[in-house]
């Protein structure tokens, strides 16, 4: 009779193993969590799947949050983990912090690492501080934004264009600059009625 009890106890031990194991290994992801919500149905045209009205949302361990959200979606045929990206808007939420909002035209955001490149009107509000220019890539594996070509700085009392900026995502430090280091960032200080 105790024999019988330690077998079955030893073979709940084992399915109780493989359970956790193959929840590890397939289910669970380590560092980022990931929902996808497609309020539409995916159709197939052309060996291209498009979506409407998108949302991905990951989670990181420190419970820092990216949201992306897009009208439209393409899903790149050659690369199921690229998706092409229309009307496009993303929030990044820091814990105990202020958020980065981005907004572009169109962008290209890879599922497995969340990096994305943005392009076409990009727009990008933190704080007091407003970017614009035509790029930004955003790297979650460098925790770096870059933004290039044209770019516009507004702040509440001054403005400038410069060829880069970039934006640490850990410690929020921007620091913007001239690709030809012969060019000068130019600055503008903004009076009362928004003249130079």
């Amino acid at each position: 009779m105790i024999k019988k009890i330690y077998i079955q106890f030893f073979l709940i031990l084992i399915l109780i193993g493989i359970s956790l194991i193959i929840f590890f290994k397939y289910f669970y992801k380590t560092g980022f969590k990931k929902d996808l919500k497609l309020s539409t149905e995916q159709t197939i045209n052309t060996n291209k799947s498009l979506i409407e009205d998108l949302t991905y949302l990951s989670i990181d361990k420190k419970g820092n949050e990216y949201k992306i959200s897009a009208k439209k979606g393409n899903i790149d045929k050659d690369n199921p983990d690229i998706i092409y990206l229309e009307n496009v808007e993303a929030v990044i939420l820091f814990q105990n912090s202020d958020s980065i909002s981005i907004a572009s035209k169109f962008a290209k955001y890879n599922t497995k690492n969340f990096d994305t490149l943005f392009n076409n009107s990009v727009s990008v509000d933190y704080g007091e501080h407003v970017l614009k220019s035509e790029f930004l890539d955003l790297s979650f594996e460098k925790n770096l934004v870059s933004i290039y070509d044209n770019v516009r700085y507004l702040s509440g009392i001054s403005s400038l264009k410069a060829d880069k900026a970039e934006i640490d995502i850990l410690n929020k430090k921007t620091k913007i600059f001239m690709e030809n280091p012969d060019k000068k960032v130019v600055i503008n200080n903004l009076s009362k009625n928004g003249n130079n």
